[in-house]
């Protein structure tokens, strides 16, 4: 293909069975293609056999196509695009947020550290409250 050649368009599909029949048009054997693309054998059968089990999802539609030798390109429908924006109002962009920006600092752990010992020290009782004293007290006359 040259470079100034537009790419060859082999189906045109708008729905998941469209795309199922175009992949069975290849008449390619299920078993081949699971060892060819590395995928367990038998799953492209459960995904595109006459009565399917499975769907092509996440983790299994990138080796199928690329097994097959097809990629996909998302074209715009330019009647469905007006209807859309004459549909659905647009979004407030002053509801829009920005990327989380979280900044852990030092002082922000000691503010957390301050609590969880605080709290711990709410939740326990007296004898266990002295039985860390006395651990501390002891390693503090040894020293480092």
């Amino acid at each position: 293909m040259a470079e100034d050649e537009p790419p060859r368009i082999v189906a045109t599909f708008d729905s998941y069975a469209g795309m199922l029949a175009r992949v069975n048009e290849l008449q390619v054997s299920g078993e081949r293609l699971d060892e060819y693309v590395g995928l367990p054998r038998g799953y492209y059968s459960k995904v595109a056999g006459a009565k399917p089990i499975r769907r092509l999802g996440m983790t299994s539609l990138a080796p199928i196509l690329n097994g097959l030798g097809l990629k996909c390109q998302f074209i715009e429908d330019p009647v469905g695009t007006e209807h859309l924006k004459n549909r659905v109002a647009p979004r407030n962009s002053s509801y829009v947020r920005g990327a989380p920006s979280i900044v852990l600092t030092v002082r922000y752990f000691r503010k957390i550290g301050r609590k969880g010992a605080q709290a711990r020290f709410d939740n326990s009782t007296k004898e266990q409250r002295q039985k860390w004293a006395r651990k501390a007290a002891i390693a503090r006359w040894r020293g480092p």
